[in-house]
């Protein structure tokens, strides 16, 4: 069991965990922490958030849910017809704040699951957008469940690298790189 439940921590976190009173903690690390899988609670239920993107108390916003899936955070979305941009075509800002969102949320879990830290309020810091870089490699059809799928490809202390692939069907329709900066938040 624990060789699952350790998938894709950090080998210090893992030691760390197993040193503080076995299994049952480890479980409970984990699952708070969101390493296993797809069935865990959402990174952005566990705060009390506005962001147009990702705040679950925002009635208005996209309401993104991120979770771990292997070493990758995964978030299945589907817009409404309100975000047409051409017509039957999602638009493109719609896209870019899901992926946004959704690399911050990347960068946020994998410094927390790094430093063996829970996603909770109140949340100590978070990450800031510093660039995106953007290719919409096909047109995203408004009524297509969109899956992101992205991955930390460089972290230190201060600043985070995420990389993020859209697919509809399978097919990837947009491929990002964006850079982001550690920020402290009000207690």
């Amino acid at each position: 069991m624990l060789g699952c439940v350790f998938n894709g921590v950090d080998p210090a976190v893992a030691s760390r965990i197993s040193n503080q009173g076995g299994v049952l903690f480890a479980y409970a690390a984990a699952l708070s922490w969101g390493v296993t899988g797809m069935h865990s609670q959402p990174f952005q239920d566990r705060v009390d958030w506005h962001c147009y993107g990702c705040g679950r108390l925002n009635d208005h916003g996209l309401q993104i849910k991120s979770h771990w899936d292997g070493d990758d955070v995964v978030c299945r979305w589907q817009a409404k017809p309100f975000h047409v941009g051409l017509p039957g075509r999602l638009q493109g800002g719609v896209i870019a704040t899901a992926i946004i969102c959704h690399a911050l949320w990347t960068a946020t879990a994998t410094a927390c699951r790094n430093e063996g830290t829970e996603i909770r309020e109140p949340m100590g810091f978070a990450y800031s957008t510093t660039s995106l870089r953007l290719e919409f490699l096909a047109p995203v059809p408004v009524n297509g469940l969109m899956t992101l799928r992205a991955r930390v490809t460089a972290i230190d202390e201060e600043t985070a690298t995420v990389s993020c692939s859209v697919f509809v069907d399978d097919r990837e329709t947009t491929r990002a790189q964006s850079g982001h900066r550690r920020i402290s938040l009000p207690s």
